[in-house]
């Protein structure tokens, strides 16, 4: 299967009053049917339907933030601030994990970790896809903003706030308080068990 579809409900589910998503591995070779707009349904909420929009990915090397072991953390300390004091980089919000949509990688976590379990193998699920409500935050703006949205003068923050808000938030997806659905997957097991996490700030 090399071809990953996720679907989600766009009405609040119990569980964090998000959408409910869903995935499916298919064989794109098996597949002959053009891909059409599928019809936006009515009555949800418009922060829960992502605006239409062509993805142009980037491959990034994440380090983790929140999962950074505690031990690890202390020991870095020191040249965590030593860093930041030089070059005004923070480790925690420029360099480490990449905010935004993203496949792979370190969960952009808003709240404390959670890993769910696979409920197959009892071994930790791993992260297949974190869908955020924004492309950066108040500091990460800095590393994570393209460069083709730059402002030519100022900041990000210096532009209207309907300018900004198109270029912070270019699916128009609101998941909670500006938080984010974590999506994991267990590879190891052949039927590639499938869960979910949300958090908000």
């Amino acid at each position: 299967m090399d071809l990953l579809q996720v679907l989600w409900c766009p009405f609040d589910h119990e569980y964090g009053y998000v959408p409910r998503p869903e995935v499916f591995w298919r064989d794109s070779s098996l597949i002959d049917v053009e891909a059409v707009a599928p019809p936006r349904p009515t009555g949800t909420h418009n922060d829960y339907l992502p605006n239409p929009c062509v993805l142009h990915p980037e491959r990034v090397t994440d380090y983790p933030n929140w999962d950074l072991p505690e031990g690890v953390a202390d020991a870095l300390e020191d040249r965590f601030e030593q860093l930041e004091e030089e070059t005004g980089w923070s480790y925690w919000s420029h360099l480490s994990v990449s905010d935004g949509i993203k496949v792979g990688g370190y969960p952009t976590w808003t709240q404390d970790p959670f890993w769910p379990t696979c409920p197959t193998c009892n071994q930790r699920m791993d992260h297949l896809l974190t869908i955020n409500s924004s492309e950066f935050d108040g500091e990460s703006w800095r590393t994570w903003l393209p460069i083709e949205d730059t402002p030519a003068t100022g900041t990000i923050w210096d532009l209207p706030y309907e300018e900004r808000t198109r270029i912070q938030r270019p699916p128009g997806l609101m998941l909670g308080d500006m938080g984010g659905i974590y999506l994991f997957e267990c590879p190891r097991c052949p039927d590639r068990p499938f869960a979910y996490h949300s958090d908000c700030s």
